[in-house]
């Protein structure tokens, strides 16, 4: 039987495109997890990408893709630096995060019945892969981890993977001990939100900066509300900078809208008062439960995970629908004007949130996956050769 925190693994992290969001920062998570247990990680990326800076920051070995993100399977044979890598460096544990990665990787790990293959998923599922050669290759996953459970569902019914796969891993959320102010002052409300530094397009930001110009114009608030646009890419060097900044001296918001460059988009959600989440591909960001855990009510996109986390743990935030200025602009008026009420309600949902979505069971939940399946290949690894004699 495998022991997670005895036998040191050598474990690859497949995580490719130049995104930055929860998903790429929950792959790091991960890293940093098994390195601190002693295992040796790898992250497989593109080279120069978001993720891959951020890997060097904290020492994580890296291990380039050089093909295109075209993954159909007719490119498949492109994968030479995958299957190379395997071998290489004597993997034993495959954690996968990209749906365009899934089959190829478990295509090539057919013949590999010593490496688990491990799936996140964050993120929402388009298409139906039912297909004759879809199941063959998904019942090679050995494991889907969950950051929440509302997820299941839709998994599964895309992808008809049986239930006995899915382990809930809660986001991995910190709660820090003191709240910064450095932002804060008691003339202002202070709003915050994230770019990930790869957008191409304004559209999404446009209407939180409408919402929040609205606001003061309309000026039903005591206190003038001013927006914090984060990002962990300097804003000189993003496409989006130029653009931002016009249509912030078009809405002549220059003194309550500013771009911030931060180190950490996580410990920016404790400068503000209030913390809005911005992309609506994903159930839930972690940034927002962040901020809920750090006692910092949230304005979130309406889907499905938003609207139940709401329901089951109270006005913790309100959400909006996307894209809607109107709406997010009286939801933040909404929990401004009842702010005492919103973070009363956090703290009393705090130790509940912590167990659900907090550090510990992340790490708990993550190595207890590891260890199940590594044990579970082992055991059909020594029938093969049991068979074979």
């Amino acid at each position: 039987m495998a022991n997670i925190f005895r036998d040191q693994q050598n474990i690859l992290y497949v995580c490719l495109g130049d995104s930055w969001g929860t998903r790429e920062r929950m792959a790091l998570k991960d890293c940093l997890i098994a390195k601190e247990t002693g295992h040796n990680v790898f992250l497989y990326c593109l080279k120069d990408s978001i993720i891959n800076l951020k890997a060097k920051e904290r020492a994580i070995d890296c291990l380039y893709h050089s093909g295109g993100l075209s993954l159909n399977f007719l490119k498949w044979h492109r994968l030479n630096d995958f299957v190379q890598n395997l071998s290489k460096f004597d993997i034993r544990l495959v954690h996968c995060y990209d749906l365009s990665f899934l089959f190829p990787a478990s295509f090539y790990l057919k013949r590999r019945i010593q490496i688990p293959l491990v799936f996140t998923f964050n993120h929402e599922i388009e298409k139906f892969y039912k297909r004759f050669w879809h199941k063959s290759l998904i019942r090679r996953i050995d494991q889907i981890l969950l950051p929440i459970k509302e997820m299941a569902d839709g998994v599964h019914g895309h992808l008809d993977v049986p239930i006995r796969k899915f382990e809930y891993t809660g986001l991995g959320v910190c709660e820090y001990l003191k709240k910064s102010s450095e932002h804060k002052s008691s003339g202002s409300w202070f709003i915050g939100c994230a770019v990930g530094g790869h957008e191409k397009k304004i559209d999404f930001l446009r209407p939180i900066i409408s919402a929040v110009n609205s606001l003061n114009i309309k000026g039903t608030l005591n206190k003038k509300v001013k927006l914090l646009i984060y990002s962990e890419k300097k804003w000189e060097k993003f496409l989006l900078h130029k653009p931002t900044k016009d249509l912030i001296k078009s809405l002549n918001g220059n003194d309550h809208i500013f771009l911030e460059y931060t180190d950490s988009l996580v410990e920016s959600c404790l400068k503000v008062d209030a913390w809005v989440g911005l992309d609506v591909r994903e159930p839930i960001e972690d940034l927002l439960l962040n901020s809920i855990l750090n006692d910092t009510p949230s304005i979130a996109p309406r889907t499905y995970a938003t609207m139940e986390l709401f329901r089951k743990r109270g006005s913790l935030g309100e959400t909006y629908k996307s894209g809607d200025a109107r709406e997010m602009r009286e939801k933040i008026e909404k929990i401004f004007k009842n702010y005492k009420f919103y973070c009363q309600t956090i703290t009393d949902q705090k130790s509940e949130l912590i167990a659900e979505f907090g550090i510990e069971f992340y790490k708990k939940q993550l190595l207890k996956a590891y260890e199940k399946i590594l044990t579970k290949r082992e055991r059909l690894a020594s029938k093969r050769s049991f068979k074979s004699l």
